[in-house]
């Protein structure tokens, strides 16, 4: 996981508009939660064979109400959280007051800003445009988020200005014989006990106060003939009860542990229920790519009820996550952790092996075969071949005709279909879908002289 970036500007300047268009709709793991949107909305994606992450924030209004305050307060806590910032603004309106003093905090906040200038092809935007340029921000670019006008350009500008310091190179990954698996979880829910269980050893304090652990702590081992390293992490509250300058600067590190990982470990603790704190944590790794495995820690004292009730709550809430693998665990008294180990490591082995492309396009005709997509008028998508990019997660690129009609619907039928027939059982995959240009569409069609008078004969008649 690459740069974390943040969009920021006013309310309906087009920041969900331009988050949609930089990860891709059709990307399966965009993050995008009910109840989210307000606090972040986060999304992955590479560019130029290097991850980066964005954040969707809610617009900056200069309303004094205590509603506007609390979402002003979030937008200030992703901007400490960032790394840098697109700062995107209307063409379509005039400079105002309040893009100004955006424009001051995001300036006093010493990191790199990109000022993209949205709606730039509307008709009345040419008035604005040098009001906008005046702000004296170093990087600026006119772009149209909605019709992905210089969507190439700002992609070029956002790769030699966010520095990626990761890039996710299969072939390089494979190389590398050390895994670097991450803990994650709400505060208390176990994530020290099973750092500890797991070495062997009381390597970090454990307590029932919440918040024990500020520091993200790293320990090497070996665990069955394969070399780890594993780091415990502080627990992530709600962004909104992150009030402590320590619970802050916690939450980074932890952030930060999710971008250096192979792969995350979700403790859940089995004696509450799944909480929005849990799906707006899964959220964030879920758009990292990483592979993922979640444990029901404290389960020691579960009845087989209660699980089958606690199992139940989790197909409900977590159905986006049907395909990661859940395990009951018990921690304190090491039930199940070496098992959730096992586990993720064929997981991650898993997500790095290389596919046949021969038989993944076989696959695709036999799914095609079996259901094909939904009609979109007179014509109906294509699949014509698939390819792969040379990244982690795997990204399947899909290339054919009108694939821009293809559903949701249809795009999980794909995804479990090859889930089932390559076993990737707990492995983050993406899909892409490209769409062919037509070498003709801007020729004009020459008749012949034969044809000509063909025509002239039939429209006498």
């Amino acid at each position: 996981m690459g740069p974390l970036i943040a969009i920021i500007g006013r309310p309906n300047v087009g920041k969900s508009t331009l988050f949609n268009s930089l990860i891709g709709e059709n990307l399966s793991l965009v993050a995008d939660f009910p109840g989210l949107t307000r606090d972040r909305k986060y999304g992955s994606t590479n560019i130029q064979n290097s991850s980066y992450i964005f954040i969707d924030t809610a617009g900056i209004s200069n309303i004094d109400d205590d509603f506007e305050k609390l979402i002003l307060l979030e937008t200030n806590k992703a901007i400490q959280e960032a790394d840098g910032f697109l700062f995107l603004v209307d063409a379509t309106s005039p400079l105002s007051a309040l893009d100004e003093e955006i424009n001051k905090i995001l300036r006093k906040s010493g990191k790199y800003y990109l000022l993209c200038i949205n709606k730039s092809d509307k008709k009345n935007s040419k008035l604005n445009l040098q009001d906008y340029y005046e702000l004296g921000v170093e990087h600026s670019l006119p772009i149209s988020a909605k019709n992905k006008n210089g969507l190439s350009e700002l992609k070029n500008k956002i790769k030699k200005i966010f520095l990626s310091d990761y890039s996710p190179d299969l072939k390089k990954s494979k190389e590398v014989n050390k895994y670097n698996i991450s803990i994650l979880g709400k505060p208390n829910a176990g994530k020290s006990t099973f750092f500890n269980t797991v070495l062997k050893d009381n390597r970090v304090i454990v307590s029932n106060v919440p918040g024990t652990t500020v520091d993200s702590i790293s320990e090497n081992l070996i665990f069955k003939q394969e070399s780890l390293l594993l780091t415990d992490t502080a627990g992530l509250r709600k962004k909104g009860k992150i009030k402590k300058d320590n619970e802050v600067y916690s939450s980074k590190k932890a952030i930060s542990s999710i971008r250096s990982s192979d792969a995350i470990i979700y403790l859940i603790d089995g004696k509450e229920l799944v909480t929005d704190q849990d799906l707006h944590l899964l959220s964030l790794i879920i758009s990292s790519g990483k592979p993922l495995i979640i444990g029901i820690n404290k389960s020691e004292t579960l009845s087989n009820y209660e699980k089958s009730l606690l199992r139940r709550n989790l197909n409900k809430k977590l159905s986006f996550l049907s395909h990661i693998e859940v395990d009951f665990i018990s921690a304190l008294k090491g039930m199940g952790t070496s098992n959730i180990l096992t586990k993720l490591l064929r997981t991650i082995k898993k997500s790095r092996k290389e596919f046949n492309l021969k038989h993944l396009n076989l696959l695709i005709k036999e799914a095609q075969k079996l259901n094909p997509p939904s009609m979109i008028g007179r014509f109906r998508p294509i699949i014509k071949f698939v390819s792969l990019s040379n990244s982690l997660p795997p990204t399947f690129i899909f290339h054919g005709n009108k694939l821009e009609g293809i559903n949701k619907n249809y795009e999980k039928f794909l995804e479990n279909f090859l889930r089932k027939k390559l076993k990737l059982q707990g492995i983050p995959i993406k899909f892409v879908f490209k769409t062919n240009d037509n070498p003709f569409k801007d020729k004009k069609n020459q008749l012949t002289k034969r044809q000509y008078a063909k025509r002239k004969r039939v429209r006498s008649h």
